[in-house]
Protein backbone atom coordinates (compact mmCIF):
# COMPACT_ATOMS: atom_id res chain seq x y z
CA UNK A 1 0.00 0.00 0.00
CA UNK A 2 2.94 2.30 0.08
CA UNK A 3 3.18 2.39 -3.35
CA UNK A 4 0.18 4.44 -4.17
CA UNK A 5 1.52 7.42 -1.91
CA UNK A 6 4.62 7.40 -3.79
CA UNK A 7 3.38 6.89 -7.11
CA UNK A 8 1.06 9.56 -6.33
CA UNK A 9 4.05 12.18 -5.06
CA UNK A 10 5.76 11.15 -8.37
CA UNK A 11 3.22 12.10 -10.21
CA UNK A 12 3.00 15.73 -8.33
CA UNK A 13 6.65 16.24 -8.35
CA UNK A 14 6.48 15.15 -12.61
CA UNK A 15 3.83 17.94 -12.94
CA UNK A 16 4.53 20.51 -10.68
CA UNK A 17 8.43 20.97 -11.17
CA UNK A 18 11.20 21.92 -14.11
CA UNK A 19 13.09 19.36 -13.17
CA UNK A 20 10.96 16.72 -13.51
CA UNK A 21 12.31 15.17 -15.77
CA UNK A 22 15.48 14.11 -14.19
CA UNK A 23 13.21 11.80 -12.60
CA UNK A 24 11.85 10.32 -16.21
CA UNK A 25 14.94 10.47 -18.06
CA UNK A 26 17.40 8.80 -16.62
CA UNK A 27 21.36 9.13 -15.72
CA UNK A 28 21.76 9.29 -19.66
CA UNK A 29 20.20 12.88 -19.90
CA UNK A 30 20.73 14.49 -16.51
CA UNK A 31 22.85 17.21 -17.38
CA UNK A 32 20.77 18.17 -19.76
CA UNK A 33 17.94 18.28 -17.71
CA UNK A 34 19.49 19.91 -14.62
CA UNK A 35 20.59 23.04 -16.90
CA UNK A 36 17.68 23.52 -18.60
CA UNK A 37 15.51 26.23 -17.34
CA UNK A 38 12.63 25.16 -19.24
CA UNK A 39 9.73 23.82 -17.11
CA UNK A 40 8.58 20.30 -17.74
CA UNK A 41 5.55 21.45 -20.00
CA UNK A 42 7.80 24.01 -22.05
CA UNK A 43 10.40 21.10 -22.60
CA UNK A 44 6.86 19.00 -23.69
CA UNK A 45 5.82 21.61 -25.95
CA UNK A 46 9.26 22.05 -27.83
CA UNK A 47 9.63 18.30 -28.18
CA UNK A 48 6.40 17.71 -29.79
CA UNK A 49 7.16 20.86 -32.51
CA UNK A 50 9.92 19.28 -33.63
CA UNK A 51 8.09 15.75 -33.94
CA UNK A 52 5.44 17.79 -35.35
CA UNK A 53 7.78 19.17 -37.78
CA UNK A 54 9.36 16.51 -38.72
CA UNK A 55 5.87 14.51 -39.23
CA UNK A 56 4.72 17.42 -41.34
CA UNK A 57 8.00 17.27 -44.03
CA UNK A 58 6.96 13.27 -44.73
CA UNK A 59 3.90 14.67 -45.83
CA UNK A 60 2.32 16.03 -49.28
CA UNK A 61 3.53 18.00 -50.75
CA UNK A 62 6.81 18.34 -48.91
CA UNK A 63 7.71 14.33 -49.33
CA UNK A 64 10.90 14.25 -51.51
CA UNK A 65 10.33 18.20 -52.63
CA UNK A 66 11.95 19.55 -48.70
CA UNK A 67 13.82 18.27 -46.31
CA UNK A 68 13.39 20.49 -42.91
CA UNK A 69 14.14 19.78 -39.69
CA UNK A 70 13.12 22.15 -36.40
CA UNK A 71 14.74 23.11 -33.22
CA UNK A 72 12.22 24.61 -30.86
CA UNK A 73 13.17 26.48 -27.32
CA UNK A 74 10.33 28.20 -25.66
CA UNK A 75 8.26 28.23 -28.33
CA UNK A 76 10.96 30.07 -30.99
CA UNK A 77 11.28 27.64 -33.58
CA UNK A 78 14.30 27.50 -36.05
CA UNK A 79 13.41 25.53 -39.16
CA UNK A 80 16.74 24.70 -41.05
CA UNK A 81 17.25 22.18 -44.30
CA UNK A 82 16.35 22.65 -48.24
CA UNK A 83 13.21 22.95 -50.52
CA UNK A 84 12.68 22.98 -54.04
CA UNK A 85 11.16 26.40 -54.32
CA UNK A 86 9.80 29.56 -51.91
CA UNK A 87 5.96 28.62 -52.35
CA UNK A 88 6.69 25.70 -50.78
CA UNK A 89 8.60 26.90 -48.28
CA UNK A 90 6.12 29.78 -47.52
CA UNK A 91 3.29 27.21 -47.46
CA UNK A 92 5.41 25.05 -44.66
CA UNK A 93 6.50 27.91 -42.61
CA UNK A 94 2.43 28.87 -42.14
CA UNK A 95 1.40 25.68 -41.40
CA UNK A 96 4.12 25.31 -38.65
CA UNK A 97 3.09 28.43 -37.51
CA UNK A 98 -0.36 27.12 -36.58
CA UNK A 99 1.45 24.17 -34.44
CA UNK A 100 0.67 24.48 -30.50
CA UNK A 101 3.32 26.19 -28.51
CA UNK A 102 4.97 27.60 -31.26
CA UNK A 103 5.18 31.59 -30.85
CA UNK A 104 7.95 32.46 -33.16
CA UNK A 105 9.29 30.83 -36.14
CA UNK A 106 12.72 32.02 -37.79
CA UNK A 107 13.75 29.93 -41.42
CA UNK A 108 16.82 29.26 -42.38
CA UNK A 109 16.03 26.68 -44.98
CA UNK A 110 17.52 27.44 -48.26
CA UNK A 111 16.37 26.99 -51.42
CA UNK A 112 17.86 23.73 -53.16
CA UNK A 113 17.11 20.63 -53.62
CA UNK A 114 17.19 18.01 -50.32
CA UNK A 115 20.40 16.91 -49.81
CA UNK A 116 21.31 13.39 -50.41
CA UNK A 117 21.69 10.14 -48.12
CA UNK A 118 25.27 10.84 -48.18
CA UNK A 119 25.16 14.01 -47.40
CA UNK A 120 22.87 13.50 -44.18
CA UNK A 121 25.61 11.20 -43.13
CA UNK A 122 28.43 13.55 -43.71
CA UNK A 123 26.70 16.45 -41.65
CA UNK A 124 26.30 13.85 -38.75
CA UNK A 125 29.73 12.85 -39.02
CA UNK A 126 30.80 16.71 -38.45
CA UNK A 127 28.14 17.24 -35.79
CA UNK A 128 29.87 14.45 -34.18
CA UNK A 129 33.33 16.31 -34.11
CA UNK A 130 32.02 19.88 -33.27
CA UNK A 131 30.47 18.06 -30.16
CA UNK A 132 33.46 16.29 -29.29
CA UNK A 133 35.30 19.91 -29.47
CA UNK A 134 33.14 21.25 -27.28
CA UNK A 135 32.93 18.71 -24.83
CA UNK A 136 36.65 18.63 -24.71
CA UNK A 137 37.13 22.97 -23.80
CA UNK A 138 37.32 23.66 -20.44
CA UNK A 139 35.75 26.66 -20.47
CA UNK A 140 32.88 25.44 -22.12
CA UNK A 141 32.42 22.66 -18.86
CA UNK A 142 28.50 21.97 -17.73
CA UNK A 143 27.41 24.19 -21.15
CA UNK A 144 25.14 22.66 -22.74
CA UNK A 145 25.18 23.66 -26.51
CA UNK A 146 22.64 21.46 -28.85
CA UNK A 147 24.46 21.46 -32.39
CA UNK A 148 22.59 20.55 -35.59
CA UNK A 149 24.84 19.92 -38.66
CA UNK A 150 22.46 20.83 -42.43
CA UNK A 151 24.68 21.23 -46.12
CA UNK A 152 27.84 21.20 -43.84
CA UNK A 153 26.24 24.56 -41.60
CA UNK A 154 26.53 24.35 -38.36
CA UNK A 155 23.54 25.78 -36.28
CA UNK A 156 24.55 26.14 -32.84
CA UNK A 157 21.93 26.57 -29.85
CA UNK A 158 21.75 26.82 -26.10
CA UNK A 159 21.55 29.06 -23.50
CA UNK A 160 25.03 30.64 -23.21
CA UNK A 161 26.58 33.99 -22.20
CA UNK A 162 28.03 36.41 -25.22
CA UNK A 163 31.29 34.81 -23.99
CA UNK A 164 30.87 30.96 -24.44
CA UNK A 165 28.79 31.78 -27.26
CA UNK A 166 31.81 33.16 -29.17
CA UNK A 167 34.21 30.10 -27.78
CA UNK A 168 31.79 27.65 -29.02
CA UNK A 169 31.46 29.39 -32.40
CA UNK A 170 35.38 29.75 -32.73
CA UNK A 171 35.52 25.92 -31.88
CA UNK A 172 33.01 25.17 -34.30
CA UNK A 173 34.47 27.35 -37.34
CA UNK A 174 37.72 25.40 -37.13
CA UNK A 175 36.02 22.10 -37.23
CA UNK A 176 37.34 20.49 -40.71
CA UNK A 177 34.56 20.53 -43.28
CA UNK A 178 32.56 23.65 -41.99
CA UNK A 179 31.00 25.26 -44.64
CA UNK A 180 29.52 27.82 -42.07
CA UNK A 181 28.64 28.30 -38.31
CA UNK A 182 25.00 30.22 -37.33
CA UNK A 183 25.00 31.35 -33.86
CA UNK A 184 21.74 30.62 -32.78
CA UNK A 185 21.92 30.96 -29.15
CA UNK A 186 20.14 32.55 -26.38
CA UNK A 187 22.05 35.34 -23.99
CA UNK A 188 22.06 34.72 -20.05
CA UNK A 189 22.82 37.71 -18.88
Amino acid sequence: MKFLPTLCLSAFLLTSTGCAGLFVAGAATTANIVTDTRTTQEIWYDNNVEFEVAGLSNKVPYRSQARIIASSYNGTVVLMGQAQNDGLLDQFVQQTRQLEGVKDVHTQVRIKPPITLGEISHDSWITTKVKSALLANKELNGVKVKVITEDKEVFLFGLVTEQQANIATDIARNISGVKQVIKAFQYDS
